[in-house]
């Protein structure tokens, strides 16, 4: 069962975390089974704070999308983006190694969707299937590089099977 920040229904004022300029309950709605905020950088360990910071900090002085903010760790340099209008994390702090695996085997999953003619909530319940995991826990943002690698092999597989027809 899917669960939703409790913010989102709160009678109080929502207080935005600085530097967002506000978190909009609609957008906390939204997210299904949010994940805390990253206090603590994962890699620097307990005593390096993550901040939240803005993309032009990650991203050599460009902003992306409407929600141009990251949980930063300034020590390492490991960010996570946060879902648009929310403070919530859209996966786990990565560090440059990490992130490099989710996008390298992401890339092979749009495609499967792509050829497969799926779409993205029937492609994320065919890669859970396939992963034995939860549809609630299949996000590539919470994958670690096993996870990445593994479900990329699932993917080139199905991919492979789709171009030459069988299966």
């Amino acid at each position: 069962m899917a669960s939703v920040d409790p913010r989102a229904y709160s009678e109080f004022p929502l207080d935005a975390p600085h530097p967002l300029p506000f978190v909009s309950r609609k957008a906390l709605r939204r997210v299904k089974n949010p994940l805390p905020a990253p206090a603590n950088c994962r890699y620097c360990g307990p005593r390096t704070p993550v901040f939240i910071g803005h993309h032009a900090e990650v991203y050599n002085g460009r902003s992306y999308g409407e929600w141009p903010y990251v949980y930063l760790c300034e020590s390492c340099g490991a960010y996570v983006g946060l879902h648009p209008f929310t403070d919530i994390p859209l996966g786990t702090l990565a560090d440059a190694q990490l992130r490099d695996a989710r996008k390298k085997h992401k890339t092979v999953f749009h495609e499967v969707m792509q050829v497969a003619g799926m779409d993205r909530r029937q492609a994320y319940r065919w890669l859970a299937g396939e992963l034995g995991i939860q549809v609630g826990a299949c996000h590539w943002g919470w994958f670690e590089i096993e996870d990445c690698v593994k479900a990329g092999a699932i993917c080139q597989a199905r991919l492979e099977e789709l171009s030459y027809g069988c299966c």
